[in-house]
């Protein structure tokens, strides 16, 4: 976990000084308002939970989130009993069968930094923390069966990268990825 904070620390600083020496080279002379407030609306998509969404708050170079996923998967209607199958999630799974994982749903918290580039253009990554409940299915890999068997909690560190621009005066569209819900697209409504 420490080396992954650690990794990302250094990779952002790096980014940061090679953009700080590019935009101070090609703009000395420009300043511009960096002190903005903004409501910020996430909408992505993984493959591992599905739709995702999360919303913020931006103050100057900082920002707070709160991010949803797997809010619109819905477990899939399989049999959750059968009598003729012994599947206890307190025992392990019989011969011929394997878990399969299932995301369920994910809740996440960042904690943002946001470097503006120019006037227009900008970057953002954060760090967060994400927890997440996933069902575990019994997998018959020989009759193509599925069957519930139990959950699966975790929890752990979270990071995101990306970029937005200023499409009007007041509103920001950006992209972005997030290591836990996947990739996103973000508008931003800014006030002064």
């Amino acid at each position: 976990m420490k080396k992954y904070l650690v990794a990302f620390w250094v990779i952002s600083l790096l980014i940061l000084s090679s953009i700080n020496l590019l935009s101070q080279s090609s703009q000395e002379d420009y300043e511009y308002a960096t002190d903005y407030k903004a409501i910020q609306l996430d909408l992505g998509y993984t493959n591992y939970s599905g739709i995702s969404a999360a919303v913020g708050f931006r103050y100057w170079l900082f920002s707070f989130s709160i991010g949803l996923s797997g809010f619109a998967n819905k477990i899939p209607p399989y049999s959750l009993y059968d009598n003729s199958v012994n599947i206890n999630p307190m025992q392990p799974l019989p011969t011929g069968y394997e878990e399969e994982k299932y995301g369920a749903l994910l809740v996440t918290a960042d904690l943002g930094f946001h470097y503006d580039i120019t006037e227009n253009i900008g970057l953002f990554a954060s760090i967060g923390y994400y927890s997440s409940t996933d069902t575990l299915l019994a997998y018959n890999y020989t009759r193509d069966l599925r069957y519930y068997y139990k959950y699966y909690v975790s929890d752990g560190i979270a990071f995101s990268l990306g970029g937005d621009y200023f499409i009007t005066d007041d509103i920001k569209a950006g992209l972005g990825y997030h290591t836990r819900r996947g990739i996103f697209a973000r508008i931003s409504y800014i006030w002064l």
